[in-house]
């Protein structure tokens, strides 16, 4: 057969998905010296199309046609070693063959080459690099590098801010997108495309929409795209548009796992580690970690440092701990930084070196990382290698909690509860790493108010109000416990400074600062205050607007469709707030959903005990709900209609609420009023709700 000829056979068996017989031509045709044939062949073990899958031949065929010269084989080349596909990774073979791809115009390999520099995991992070190579890969038409490069027009990195240029690229790289998902069925195009909806792009008037993200990283799997595969279990686990399975999201951590895909074997260690949706098993995470951190993920590199200076899953060994942390820390992960200092601090597999800790902690402080801020006040103020210096510690800790707000705010859904001792305190099921940190700077921040250290003098005030802030957060550390410093202070302190330690009432005041529309505060018996930042702070006056004012109702994406523990949480907090109904579960979804045959049956299964967390495909919104939406949205300029978008900068749906009677609650004239032009629940669907009067609330007055 002449030359040419084998690869022009296989790929027509190839197109016929034909794939034995296409390898057995690419296999004739690498023998024959045609290395289109050989790089194809490559692919064939990779995929294990037409063979078995095998990673070794795979990067084995790559490597000889790259050194024949075919790009696509360079660049695979590339991946096979920036990964560790088949080889030992090696990210300076990884550069060394995405340079020479790029070399030979391979657009692909100057987008490698941007992400190697845009992340920084295993070089310097380099942004001018990073800009330079997605800029090239530009030139020569690929139009992924304009989503990428609009990024950088968008925040004004490297680059001048240019938010037209940004949202023109958006524009182009949505549309080409698009198009390659859904006429050419390109699942990497499908990812990148649920990627966008996943984020959202508001330059583009693009708001983020899971259902949407979700049902593109489904295509794009189907395809074999291990980052989509990936990303579906995260989004199981997480519930972001789908109900929340950890079976599922273990499932896809599994086949992306299949793929090396890192990411998703450090997730698989999460589940293992955690006994989500697989039995808890600390061996079987510490080999997921290990993996994971052989392939120079810093993440699980600190996470297997961490599991042998605790001896979970492998025996204990201070020194193998202290090796992965420095693994860790040396590829910029900051999340481990004050974890090696605490092994200098202690002395734990090497040498006490209090001095080393302590420029460890600010080295982590000054990357951001939070809890080696914390960590740092605690040696200026304890003097653990540094002198004692209470005013910087104070100014450290006072910053620190200032920033608690914002990030609150954005990042974290905060759910409200009360204990059996009626104490309220606040709670976030997604975020059980900063806030126990937060919390510990409030604590030590509140010791020195009482104290009078570093600060103009003691103000057992702020000092209560402190520490009522580490009590909400959950602190849980060395010193006394919050509630009892708080007695003890309030015992010492006279009755005309402080009353008592009790929250008294919720006002929410008009604020525009930041564009924000409203503040929540918490107002203190013993006349302190509490600014309460909630993710979104929009959802929360919308939650008490329909529970309170409005007659229940409720919307969807603060419903079962997204966290399963938001179904409970929204029946709770109408509970607390006294909404009459024989069912609050019942009567949250019979004004949201409309419940379907197939839905019936899911409800009554068994194992769902009656209880059936809704899904778009066994529930659909309800005429009244419909209804509602419609006539809110006549009813209100834009600015008001943005109170009911419900879409949080953050990326994460949530819910909060207030535990406190509607006596308790002040709003502003100018929100009343808004209210009040809304459409009652019974003018737009005549559900029926339990007769008693509703709940009235406050209008600028203060609760005595």
């Amino acid at each position: 057969m002449e030359e040419k000829e084998w690869i022009k056979k296989g790929m027509e068996f190839w197109e016929k998905k034909d794939y034995e017989h296409a390898v057995e031509c690419f296999r004739e045709g690498d023998k024959a010296g045609e290395l289109g044939c050989t790089s194809n062949l490559g692919i064939c073990y990779y995929w294990g199309q037409g063979v078995e899958a095998d990673l070794q031949k795979s990067a084995f065929y790559n490597e000889k046609a790259a050194k024949g010269g075919i790009p696509m084989a360079m660049f695979d080349t590339g991946l096979n070693y920036e990964h560790g596909f088949g080889v030992s990774q090696n990210i300076e073979k990884a550069i060394y063959w995405f340079e020479k791809a790029a070399d030979k115009q391979y657009s692909e390999a100057f987008i490698a080459l941007g992400d190697i520099y845009y992340v920084g995991e295993f070089v310097e992070k380099n942004l001018e690099k990073a800009f330079h190579y997605y800029q090239e890969a530009d030139k020569l038409g690929n139009r992924t590098a304009k989503l990428l490069l609009a990024g950088f027009y968008a925040e004004g990195l490297v680059t001048e801010k240019d938010t037209e240029q940004a949202k023109k690229l958006y524009q182009e790289a949505y549309d080409y997108l698009y198009e390659e998902a859904t006429l050419n069925n390109d699942n990497e195009a499908q990812f990148r495309l649920g990627a966008m909806f996943f984020n959202g792009r508001p330059e583009i008037g693009l708001l983020p929409d899971y259902e949407q993200a979700l049902e593109w990283y489904e295509k794009a799997a189907e395809g074999g795209n291990g980052h989509a595969e990936n990303n579906l279990g995260m989004m199981y686990y997480l519930g972001l548009g789908v109900g929340q399975n950890y079976e599922l999201a273990f499932s896809w951590f599994q086949k992306a796992s299949a793929r090396k895909e890192v990411n998703a074997i450090s997730s698989m260690g999460n589940c293992y580690y955690n006994g989500r949706g697989v039995e808890k098993d600390y061996v079987k995470a510490a080999e997921c970690y290990s993996k994971a951190a052989n392939l120079g993920y810093a993440h699980s590199q600190g996470t297997l440092g961490m599991m042998y200076m605790e001896g979970k899953g492998v025996e204990q060994n201070y020194t193998k701990a202290v090796y992965w942390m420095k693994k860790c820390c040396k590829n910029g992960f900051r999340g481990y930084y004050s974890n090696l200092a605490d092994c200098y601090r202690k002395g734990l597999g090497l040498d006490k070196d209090e001095k080393k800790a302590f420029e460890l902690y600010r080295e982590g402080a000054d990357l951001g990382d939070l809890r080696s801020k914390v960590s740092m006040a605690e040696c200026l103020i304890e003097g653990w290698g540094t002198d004692c210096d209470l005013g910087r510690a104070y100014k450290i800790l006072q910053e620190i909690c200032n920033d608690e707000q914002e990030y609150r705010e954005l990042h974290v859904s905060m759910i409200a509860h009360e204990d059996e001792k009626g104490h309220h305190f606040l709670e976030d099921p997604l975020d059980e790493i900063n806030l126990p940190r937060y919390a510990k700077a409030y604590y030590l921040l509140g010791t020195l108010y009482y104290a009078g250290k570093g600060t103009d003098g003691a103000n057992p005030t702020k000092a209560i109000a402190m520490l009522r802030m580490a009590d909400r957060l959950g602190y849980e550390g060395d010193g006394m416990k919050p509630e009892k410093l708080i007695e003890k202070i309030v015992g010492e302190a006279e009755k005309k400074d402080i009353q008592d330690a009790t929250d008294c009432y919720v006002e929410v005041r008009e604020d525009s600062h930041k564009g924000e529309r409203y503040q929540v505060v918490l107002h203190h018996a013993d006349g302190t205050e509490t600014p309460v930042k909630f993710v979104g702070r929009n959802k929360f006056i919308y939650l008490l607007a329909l529970l309170i004012a409005h007659e229940g109702k409720s919307v969807a994406p603060l419903s079962t469709a997204h966290f399963s523990y938001m179904h409970d949480s929204l029946a709770e907090m109408a509970k607390t707030l006294r909404v009459n109904t024989t069912s609050y579960s019942e009567w949250i979804d019979e004004f949201v959903y409309a419940e379907t045959d197939e839905a019936k049956d899911l409800r009554d299964s068994p194992g769902h005990e009656g209880k059936c967390y809704c899904s778009p495909s066994s529930y659909r919104y309800s005429n009244a709900y419909s209804g509602a939406n419609r006539a809110v949205k006549s009813a209100c300029n834009g600015d008001e209609y943005e109170l009911f978008m419900l879409r949080s900068s953050g990326g994460r749906y949530a819910v909060t609420g207030v535990p406190l009677d509607a006596s308790q609650i002040e709003l502003p004239d100018s929100l009343m009023d808004y209210l009040d032009e809304l459409p009652t629940q019974k003018e737009i669907s005549g559900i029926k709700v339990s007769g008693t009067k509703w709940l009235s609330i406050k209008r600028k007055e203060k609760v005595e």
